[in-house]
């Protein structure tokens, strides 16, 4: 395993990191807690959750499977998400989808009493409460790192405009900034992270990765345009159901024949190099200098197994092999005009 500074902090994640969105439920928990071993066997020491992710059940499981397995706390980095605490009972009001104070901190506590942790490394802003100014969701992340509960705090799927307003916020009143941005980056969505960003990477601010595998689609198991029967497009999966997962990851994409032609393509050229279309696509993440860590989601052990053999072929990675892909993808983001220089903004890979 490799690892990198989380942007601007001195903390050091692996390359490849897990999430357990869709590992929760108890007929799997033997393999979700093998899934979390050969991961932290592997040297992957993040390992990525959410309240949100079936009504905390999910921060649940990680936080079982770390006490089975008798990991050390002090050798791993866990991070939690707050933006909505849908466990049924009671009143929804200020706990379903708002970062306002209260919630920002019971949620925080309320995330760490399922993980059964002390603590957390890392709490994210999970998606910008429009309703919240910024400074109310600085100021209750500031408290939860405070109070000792997170060691940092990050956003989740924030406009760019937003985060460096949050910067502006903590910087003028002495507070703790957000150091990382949890986003989308894949084959097939590359803007936010090549374009809308560069200012903000440009500060330092880290990035953790997820869905490099666009939800599945970049694994080669749709190259035929079918929806196979035990997919994420295919069958519900607790809070995850197929047509939320078909309407965020495929539907761009299926049944659209270019689309289907570059992933076949992309499949031949991983076959080309000895290399499954999975690896292909998270080493491709990899090789961005913006990327902190790809965090990688699986159902069973050989989806891991066969997702970090991925670093393998990033540390091959090259700009024939860079070519090559571009060829095939042919969506590289066109940057902005720089008119100071006469030329558009440098490349972000």
């Amino acid at each position: 395993m490799e690892y990198n500074r989380l942007g601007n902090t001195g903390l050091l994640i692996s390359k490849i990191s897990f999430g357990n969105m869709v590992n929760f439920a108890p007929e799997d928990e033997e393999v979700n807690t093998e899934i979390i071993k050969t991961c932290y066997e592997a040297g992957v020491n993040f390992f990525d959750t959410a309240e949100l992710y079936e009504n905390g059940k999910a921060e649940e499981q990680l936080g079982r499977s770390i006490k089975k397995l008798n990991i050390p706390r002090e050798r791993i980095i866990v991070s939690v998400k707050i933006l909505a605490n849908l466990e049924q009972g009671g009143n929804p009001i200020n706990r379903s989808f708002t970062l306002n104070r209260k919630h920002v901190i019971e949620g925080v506590n309320a995330s760490l009493k399922r993980l059964q942790l002390d603590y957390a490394d890392i709490a994210y802003a999970h998606f910008l409460d429009q309703d919240i100014q910024v400074d109310e969701i600085c100021r209750g992340f500031n408290q939860v790192i405070e109070d000792g509960k997170a060691f940092y705090w990050g956003t989740s799927n924030w406009k760019p405009s937003k985060v460096q307003e949050a910067f502006n916020y903590c910087d003028k009143h002495g507070l703790i900034r957000p150091v990382v941005e949890q986003c989308i980056y894949n084959m097939v969505i590359r803007n936010l992270v090549e374009k809308d960003y560069a200012d903000v990477f440009s500060q330092g601010y880290g990035s953790t990765i997820y869905s490099p595998l666009q939800g599945g689609l970049l694994t080669g198991k749709y190259n035929n345009n079918q929806i196979p029967e035990d997919s994420r497009a295919g069958k519900d999966n607790g809070w995850l159901t197929k047509d939320s997962a078909h309407a965020v990851f495929f539907a761009k994409f299926l049944g659209n024949e270019d689309a289907i032609t570059k992933l076949k393509k992309l499949g031949d050229l991983a076959q080309s190099l000895g290399y499954t279309q999975t690896q292909l696509s998270i080493a491709w993440v990899l090789y961005n200098k913006d990327v902190s860590t790809a965090i990688i989601g699986a159902k069973n052990v050989q989806q891991v197994k066969d997702s970090l053999k991925a670093l393998e072929l990033y540390k091959k990675w090259d700009k024939e092999l860079e070519q090559k892909v571009e060829a095939i993808l042919q969506n590289k983001p066109q940057q902005d005009y720089n008119w100071q220089t006469g030329k558009p903004f440098p490349d972000r890979r």
